[in-house]
């Protein structure tokens, strides 16, 4: 039987949920290797080697077989933009009262057609969650405190900069050191370490204790 061959908005679509579960795991520090992608994706191994064939004559990985792939800086903006607008439509239709699976599912689908524009109006128009008890800004956790990010205020660009750095709701981190004053924060998130600039540790609301 011959193999449909995939239309060009298919094969973008492709592309983009390839360079999405590359940035999944480069966030979870795990070795981007042919078994942890196609674990990632739920593919075959033989699948996944023939896609990272296109990507790396398409500019967004480097790899030769037997050998670690990496992202390019081309890979990884389109990767992170992926991911980020996958984010994003999982935090809108959960203000619809989706189920958790249907809503990956559905953002799954979703992510590779809303532009730019798009997200950013959705941005703008979700209002952020009303902040209960024993949510703090990140600027008030302790040395050693941990919790759950409960929401994160700020303009599209603010959010849109957390989201690539990782941070969105329900993310677990670590208060590791708030440097006294006006100095930076550091946190642990998925066994990294991120320094985060005060001011835009005062736009996240943790949940602590979670």
């Amino acid at each position: 039987m011959r193999r449909k061959k995939k239309t060009g908005k298919e094969a973008t679509e492709s592309i983009e949920e390839y360079l999405e579960a590359l940035s999944r795991l480069v966030e979870k520090k795990a070795e981007l290797t042919t078994t942890n992608i196609a674990r990632e994706l739920n593919v075959s191994p033989s699948s996944v080697s023939e896609m990272l064939k296109r990507l790396s004559k398409e500019g967004y990985i480097r790899h030769r077989p037997y050998r670690e792939i990496a992202l390019t800086k081309k890979g990884q903006i389109l990767g992170r933009k992926t991911l980020r607008k996958h984010r994003v439509l999982e935090r809108f239709l959960g203000t619809l009262g989706l189920s958790r699976n249907r809503i990956h599912d559905e953002a799954c689908k979703l992510e590779h057609y809303v532009s730019d524009e798009l997200e950013g109006i959705i941005l703008d128009r979700m209002e952020p969650p009303r902040h209960g008890k024993g949510v703090l800004s990140l600027i008030d956790l302790k040395n050693g405190e941990e919790g759950k990010i409960f929401s994160m205020e700020g303009g599209r660009g603010v959010v849109r900069r957390l989201e690539d750095m990782g941070l969105t709701p329900g993310t677990k981190i670590k208060m590791k050191r708030s440097a006294p004053f006006s100095g930076p924060i550091e946190i642990m998130v998925r066994d990294s370490c991120l320094v985060i600039g005060r001011g835009m540790a005062m736009k996240i609301f943790v949940l602590v204790g979670k």
